[in-house]
């Protein structure tokens, strides 16, 4: 029969669906995920005509025709995926894009036979410039997975009430200290003078990272000065993978309170404090049964001052002490960017993270400036009224308050506003708390700490950076519906 479904699979795919198919490959999808989609909509259209639409090769084409019409179209949009051209592709698309935005955004390098590439985009370059916390704390991250190399994707950013700003972006074929060296080392030749708010190649003040050994050898190698501090929840998380492992032999039942013993470490309120945390471990009479869990307690204490928090009371960290941001924006790079597809290659991987992420960036810079607020933004920027009373607050010059505490009447904050911290537990090393907020809603004054929908400067401050324009028309400077 010539319409039998085993005459039907054998018919040439037609050219409205080729253009179906080339849409949703434009859109990110990968051959499978395409055909699935393909599917999809095929069965919402058709209903109880699916079988025979399905069945028939014209409309509804079988998984190798979808893989090589996506190398045919990728391989002419991007190069090869592979091999010697591909990296003169890289370097020609780097080029074609510096030439168009008339400026060093983004630079290659091979090192036998490793790609390296930074980017610092033209947004990234004004967050760098223009973002007064790009030279205090600087997260740094790395993930995989979003092509099908497994390149890596390292990040930077500083702390934003806006949950996460870009700094730069480097792609590296190995995870290997020389490529994250020479990587950090492109990034700071595209940077510019003013980089980290003025500080250039000193780099930040603070990095925190996860602990990755090639990583933290290559920051501290490339930025000497700077303080590198560890995510506490990922050496907690690393802490609890060790007590589970069947090689250490611990006990189910004991486990969380060898935990707890290292967390009491951790949170230390005081130098002394965790000074005599540790004697308390060693003594322990569970801790004593699993002598490589005293073993691994010791090697984590020889490095204390890396991921106790008791040493960060001095650190501009702004109350972080996790790399929280970094994974936030992550989950934006696989979601948002690449829509939790692999990209076809590295040339592909570039395009993305030179177009679609800054655009993200844009857009979400821009709703925050037109006082759109969504839930991506922390609640802890998003202060409601505040109960301290302009009466109780004491202006002592142009960047000191003193702030009189709600619950005893005796004590007494002092906030300074020329770097925003406060002499609560909260706010001491910068973090938002009542007595910062306090200061701006009752002298107008202007914070970074919070998303301000009255605050015109703060709003031209993130259009700036969206856009880089300064001319601002007035309906962003007053809004009588939030007054």
């Amino acid at each position: 029969m010539i319409n039998s479904a085993d005459t039907l699979k054998h018919r040439d795919v037609s050219e409205d669906t080729i253009e179906i198919f080339k849409n949703l490959y434009a859109k990110g999808h990968s051959p499978a995920s395409a055909l699935n989609t393909h599917k999809l909509d095929m069965q919402l259209q058709h209903e109880k005509d699916y079988v025979y639409e399905a069945g028939d090769r014209a409309n509804c084409p079988d998984i190798q025709f979808c893989h090589r019409l996506y190398r045919k179209i990728f391989d002419k949009t991007y190069g090869v995926a592979s091999g010697e051209k591909m990296l003169h592709d890289l370097e020609a698309a780097i080029e074609s894009y510096n030439s168009k935005q008339g400026e060093v955004c983004g630079k290659i390098k091979d090192i036998n036979g490793k790609i390296v590439i930074a980017l610092c985009t033209p947004l990234m370059k004004r967050v760098h410039q223009n973002h007064d916390y790009s030279g205090e704390l600087v997260f740094i991250d790395a993930s995989g997975g979003m092509d099908r190399y497994d390149c890596q994707i390292f990040m930077m950013l500083p702390h934003s009430a806006a949950d996460g700003l870009p700094l730069g972006y480097f792609i590296v074929t190995s995870e290997s200290r020389d490529c994250i060296t020479q990587a950090l080392r492109l990034y700071l030749e595209i940077l510019p003078k003013d980089g980290f708010f003025g500080r250039g190649s000193s780099g930040p003040l603070v990095f925190l990272s996860d602990d990755s050994e090639a990583e933290r050898q290559s920051l501290h190698e490339v930025f000497p000065e700077a303080t590198l501090i560890l995510c506490v929840f990922h050496l907690l998380q690393a802490v609890w993978r060790f007590l589970w492992e069947g090689k250490n032999n611990i006990r189910k039942h004991h486990r969380p309170q060898l935990l707890s013993a290292v967390k009491k470490m951790t949170f230390a309120g005081s130098v002394i404090a965790l000074e005599e945390a540790y004697p308390e471990v060693q003594a322990n009479d569970i801790a004593s049964l699993y002598p490589n869990y005293l073993a691994h307690c010791k090697k984590l204490y020889d490095r204390r001052q890396a991921w106790a928090v008791c040493y960060r009371h001095d650190l501009l960290v702004r109350g972080n002490n996790t790399n929280n941001y970094a994974e936030a924006a992550m989950r934006i790079l696989k979601d948002q960017i690449f829509e939790r597809v692999c990209a076809y290659n590295i040339a592909q991987l570039l395009d993305f993270l030179v177009t679609r992420l800054p655009s993200y960036y844009e857009r979400r810079l821009i709703d925050l400036a037109n006082g759109r607020v969504d839930v991506t933004v922390s609640k802890r920027f998003l202060p409601g009224g505040s109960s301290i009373p302009k009466d109780d607050i004491i202006k002592i010059d142009a960047h000191n308050y003193e702030v009189r505490s709600q619950s005893k009447q005796d004590i007494v904050y002092h906030v300074d506003t020329s770097i925003w911290t406060c002499t609560c537990t909260a706010g001491m090393n910068g973090a938002p708390c009542k007595h910062q907020y306090a200061v701006v809603k009752n002298f107008g004054e202007s914070s970074l700490n919070f998303i301000s929908l009255r605050d015109p400067h703060q709003r031209e401050h993130l259009l700036f950076i969206a856009t880089g324009e300064k001319n601002v028309r007035p309906g962003l400077h007053h809004c009588p519906l939030l007054e």
